[in-house]
């Protein structure tokens, strides 16, 4: 096979079962009459090039109108240099890559333009653009007024309504493989394998499965098909080499993981928590969840115990940076952090440490279940999405919080009167897939009243915390 093929789906010059039976030299000779007649240039010009090289002017052809960049008429006015040159100046505007786009072939061109990561970017191109393009839901001028988020939020918005699934399923999936759900469902409408009637009546599962059907009739590859995911399988359909497809595009799982760290930048005491005649020592307590949702598992770890300060006063300000254990997370996981702020003031100065790497290792033991019964539940469909999920941890580490008093007594850990050790403050952030590096340098502020279970050490505390996500070196 070659992408001739795949720029006569693309282009919708014809269908996926008329070309089954048609050779390759006869789509070759389809593509070269179909150049002839959207550009200026004669059939000849387009009969001078090899199948690569035909495929690629083609791809700029189908780009350039299906992105509305520009109009057909417009096209047939101009040679395919002239279409090169367009989406080259278009690439730049949308890239910054400047004068290197000169250097690519057409198809590099396409790619970039379908979302492929810009040169020496580590990150995996997501194609959210791509597919918002192929599938004409949104032109090149509307993408590029557009964030990530708002393009992904429009993929699932048009998928829920093209499928028979609602938009929490789609929600749930990281970009990739939105990308990939979206692909399958353009290349089946495209190559007009089923209507947008008939493919609104299924779920995208059933859409792939149809793929697969499809793509088995053409390429004989048969039960093979199933180990590939949804935008190899389109890269396969439209022509793109057996061996290369079977070396995937790289995904999420294959993503090195981020490194990030949750940084208290500083601590208002607006009301202490002991007496006046006292005064705090102040612990600070980190709790992550890292939840996979390719592989539907979690982890719950300690990321920290920080000694804020002895001898805190109503009025103090606590100035930081207090920062958590490295939290190595990929964009598609949901990731939890739950911190707890603990006064430990009426325990010996030499006990407190161990007394607060207690309370941690015992919260993280009462919270590990929890996530684990939660993420049961958000992949048995019993929970709504992400956010319930996240919801769940943070009631689970509510729940340990208000016995605060009684995992001191589990723990033996004893205090001398007037006994004003407790919670502070605690308080639980649920970040979905994408949105912790979407937070990061973004200066945040939270005020809390925490509880005052002895009447003797007066009126409840009062903090105000100042935080930040901050992006750190992976280890």
């Amino acid at each position: 096979m070659s992408l001739v093929r795949g720029a006569l789906l693309a282009g919708r010059f014809r269908t996926q079962h008329e070309l089954d039976g048609i050779s390759n030299d006869d789509q070759r000779n389809i593509l070269i009459v179909e150049m002839g007649g959207h550009t200026n240039q004669p059939r000849s010009h387009f009969q001078a090039m090899n199948d690569s090289t035909l495929a690629g002017a083609a791809a700029v052809y189908i780009f350039l109108r299906d992105a509305r960049i520009r109009t057909e008429q417009q096209l047939k006015a101009i040679s395919d240099d002239d279409q090169r040159n367009i989406l080259i100046v278009e690439l730049g505007a949308q890239t910054g890559l400047g004068a290197s786009l000169q250097g690519l072939n057409n198809i590099e061109l396409l790619l970039l333009g379908l979302g492929k990561s810009l040169p020496g970017d580590l990150r995996q191109g997501s194609f959210l653009r791509g597919v918002l393009l192929a599938g004409q839901f949104r032109t090149q001028r509307e993408l590029s007024g557009m964030s990530n988020d708002d393009q992904r939020n429009t993929l699932i918005v048009e998928m829920a309504g093209r499928t028979n699934q609602p938009r929490g399923h789609f929600q749930a999936m990281d970009d990739f493989t939105l990308s990939g759900a979206g692909a399958v469902y353009v290349f089946l409408r495209n190559a007009r394998i089923r209507t947008e009637q008939q493919l609104k009546a299924i779920s995208d599962d059933d859409q792939r499965n149809i793929l697969i059907v499809e793509l088995g009739a053409q390429t004989g590859l048969g039960s093979k098909l199933q180990g590939l995911r949804n935008l190899d399988l389109v890269r396969l359909g439209l022509g793109v080499d057996q061996a290369e497809v079977f070396k995937p595009l790289p995904g999420p799982l294959q993503q090195p993981a981020t490194s990030f760290v949750f940084s208290v930048e500083s601590l208002e005491v607006q009301a202490q928590k002991a007496d006046s005649d006292h005064s705090d020592s102040d612990w600070l307590s980190f709790i992550v969840t890292i939840s996979n949702t390719g592989t539907k598992s979690a982890r719950t770890f300690s990321a920290g115990n920080i000694h804020l300060e002895g001898s805190i006063k109503t009025g103090d300000i606590i100035r930081g940076p207090f920062v958590s254990d490295p939290i190595d997370a990929q964009d598609s996981d949901i990731v939890t952090i739950s911190y707890v702020i603990t006064n430990l003031g009426s325990s010996d100065a030499e006990e407190q440490f161990a007394q607060a790497i207690k309370v941690t290792n015992k919260i993280v033991g009462i919270v590990a279940p929890i996530v684990g019964a939660a993420i049961g539940l958000i992949f048995s469909a019993n929970l709504k999405g992400g956010l319930e999920y996240g919801q769940e941890i943070a009631k689970g580490f509510d729940s340990v919080i208000s016995t605060l008093g009684d995992v001191f007594d589990f723990l033996d850990i004893h205090f001398a009167p007037p006994n004003c050790n407790g919670e502070v403050l605690h308080d639980t952030l649920i970040f979905l897939p994408n949105e912790l590096a979407q937070a990061v340098g973004g200066l945040a502020s939270r005020e809390y009243t925490g509880p005052q279970q002895n009447d003797r050490c007066g009126s409840p505390p009062k903090s105000k915390l100042n935080f930040v996500i901050r992006r750190v070196p992976s280890t």
